[in-house]
């Protein structure tokens, strides 16, 4: 059997990538904004032109040729905000949550 080369490439990044990030206002930084911001779930459209990103407290619609900021902000449980201390003690503010398209695009 003829030696076979290993095929592997780098693992290190050498084509640029996008970072999608929204300025965070440091007026309403709090103990909870890293946690709350996290995102649980990330879906593109169908198109393949738009991502939806889901975190705690709210859903973000992005064009993937503007990763400056979302076209589209939608809180969901904002009454939530309120209750941030009680849902770190019980472990809740951990929950995971998913995101999903319903058949179009936006």
């Amino acid at each position: 059997m003829e030696n076979q080369k290993d095929r592997k490439t780098s693992t290190v990044e050498k084509e640029p990538f996008q970072i999608f990030e929204e300025p965070e206002d440091p007026s309403s930084r709090s103990f909870f904004s890293e946690i709350i911001s996290s995102i649980s779930d990330v879906k593109f459209s169908h198109s393949g032109r738009y991502m939806m990103s889901r975190d705690y407290l709210s859903v973000k619609v992005w064009d993937l040729n503007m990763e400056s900021r979302p076209l589209e902000t939608h809180q969901v449980h904002e009454y939530l905000r309120s209750k941030l201390c009680s849902l770190y003690e019980n472990d809740c503010i951990f929950d995971k949550f998913e995101c999903c398209w319903n058949g179009s695009d936006r």
